[in-house]
């Protein structure tokens, strides 16, 4: 409904939002150049942030900046699926059908990367999303699968994504042999208060409304101080607000429509 209101030409705040529209933040920034770097050195990476920072929605839009006819991009999304399972879908990703037994598995997904980098010329990029849900096991049986020559040199980057206990999970002495091949760390920061005005201006821009400002300054400031600046809340807070200001036929969202925004999220 407040699509049409607002003269919209797509939902706003949408985690749809091509990769190519996405606001670009300091922290985003910081992440690509981190990612270059690590693909460009075929290793380990890890990168952390809290439940709603953008950090999977951020490593999208670098995977998306990658040549496709470089880079094979590989995403695993539930690593609850166990380490057969996720041998699994790797080797589907890799266009082989994937054997029973888990140590041909293992054979498998090591000769699939070998013939991607020599006879197609393409790098592999394996990316595990929530990455916290992985066990010690499989951990370790990830370190094994992904290292060569002697442990010297890695068949694919592998980039780790998760929550920041995380990081701490794999400072234990137990985890030092994959801590020690992490050549990229990083935890992705949550928006400051500049990039979140930023961010909500951006995001209403970019889903066609050209009628001025839409959230006033104290609007938005209410939605940093609730939210924090991770963008996952403030996608939530600003489409409630929406939603509330279409309702009441408000032509700009300012401080009150925000802080019924919030109650009615409060309510919920």
């Amino acid at each position: 409904m407040f699509q049409q209101f607002y003269g919209f030409t797509r939902l706003p705040f949408s985690r749809s939002i091509p990769t190519a529209d996405l606001f670009d933040a300091v922290g985003q920034k910081e992440l690509a150049a981190r990612l270059t770097f690590l693909v460009r050195e075929q290793g380990f990476g890890l990168v952390t942030g809290e439940f709603g920072s953008g950090k999977s929605t951020a490593v999208r839009a670098f995977a998306a900046s990658l040549d496709a006819n470089r880079h094979l991009v590989i995403y695993l999304a539930n690593p609850t699926t166990g380490i057969s399972g996720l041998y699994r879908e790797l080797l589907v990703n890799l266009g082989h059908r994937p054997p029973y037994a888990a140590s041909r598995q293992v054979s498998a997904i090591r000769a699939a990367f070998d013939d991607l980098r020599a006879a197609k010329r393409r790098a592999p990029l394996v990316v595990v999303d929530e990455a916290h849900l992985l066990t010690q096991p499989m951990l370790e049986q990830l370190r094994l699968l992904f290292s060569a020559q002697m442990d010297s040199q890695s068949l694919a980057t592998l980039l780790l994504v998760g929550h920041p206990a995380l990081r701490a999970t794999l400072r234990l002495s137990i985890h030092e042999a994959f801590y020690q091949r992490l050549s990229v760390r990083y935890h992705l920061p949550p928006l400051d208060l500049h990039e979140t005005i930023g961010y909500v201006r951006h995001h209403v821009q970019v889903a066609g409304f050209s009628a001025g400002t839409l959230f006033t300054d104290d609007a938005i400031t209410r939605v940093f101080d609730y939210t924090k600046g991770l963008p996952r809340r403030i996608n939530q807070v600003c489409t409630t607000a929406l939603m509330a200001g279409a309702i009441a036929q408000k032509s700009v969202i300012d401080e009150s429509s925000v802080r019924q925004a919030i109650a009615d999220i409060e309510c919920e």
